[in-house]
């Protein structure tokens, strides 16, 4: 008994030792450094879709891109006061639903990932028929996205107008 309780306690920390030395630790991902470039072309094309969505009033599809959560929320264009989910989607909604003709360019894309989160900042260029008139602007925009189990979603907006 008090050979095998010897043995024991020689092969037992010897048998964990091998364990640790020998097993792989997944290598950390450097969030800061790392471009995460199949992450960055998921993204665009996300961000490709809901350019598609808008111009084509697809109001279900821009509904699609937030995350539905009491952790979204969104800063203007249209509003000054912060949006959550259904308030943006209503705003979207009815936005969408009073204009025809939408058109809009992306400008100085980046997109920089960190994970699961990403950053898209860019400039757009946008028109779009109101009412029977023609109207034109320009922004910033900043998207910031979630990769969730159903894709990326939008977790922040905020639109600034050029004035």
């Amino acid at each position: 008994m008090n050979r095998t309780r010897g043995l024991l306690t020689i092969v037992l920390p010897a048998l964990f030792l091998l364990i640790s030395c020998t097993s792989e630790t997944p290598p950390r991902q450097d969030l800061i450094n790392d471009p995460f470039h199949e992450a960055q072309a998921e993204l665009r094309e996300v961000i490709d879709s809901i350019v598609k969505d808008a111009t084509t009033a697809n109001i279900e599809g821009l509904q699609a891109a937030h995350l539905v959560s009491d952790k979204f929320t969104k800063f203007g264009p249209r509003s000054f006061e912060r949006q959550d989910v259904a308030s943006t989607n209503a705003s979207e909604a009815a936005f969408f639903g009073s204009i025809s003709k939408f058109s809009q360019e992306v400008k100085d894309l980046k997109i920089d990932v960190f994970g699961d989160m990403g950053i898209a900042t860019y400039y757009t260029e946008v028109s779009f028929v109101q009412d029977g008139e023609e109207r034109k602007g320009s922004g910033r925009q900043t998207l910031v996205f979630l990769k969730t189990e159903n894709g990326w979603k939008i977790v922040h907006e905020h639109g600034t107008p050029r004035k």
